[in-house]
């Protein structure tokens, strides 16, 4: 499969995971889905086989995902949040 089509079928993946396993409210279902998101950015997961997948701002030239995993940064600025 195209590298596209696979990127957009792992995040269907995790929606469809967090469409069923979300319990909770509204907030707690969409945090589930934004970290296993990130977590698969970061290489940590297994719907995408544990490869990185890094972000780069085009328009800076600029790594995005360079130096702290996105899913450890998100837990720590979402309980800032409340």
């Amino acid at each position: 499969m195209e590298k596209d089509k696979q990127f957009i079928e792992n995040i269907l993946t995790i929606r469809d995971y967090w469409l069923k396993a979300g319990k909770g409210d509204a907030k707690e279902t969409v945090d589930g889905f934004i970290h296993s998101l990130l977590v698969m950015f970061d290489g940590d997961s297994g719907t995408n086989d544990f490869h990185f997948i890094q972000l780069v701002d085009v328009a800076e030239m600029e790594t995005i995902n360079d130096c702290y995993p996105l899913h450890e940064l998100f837990h720590m600025e979402n309980n800032k949040r409340g």
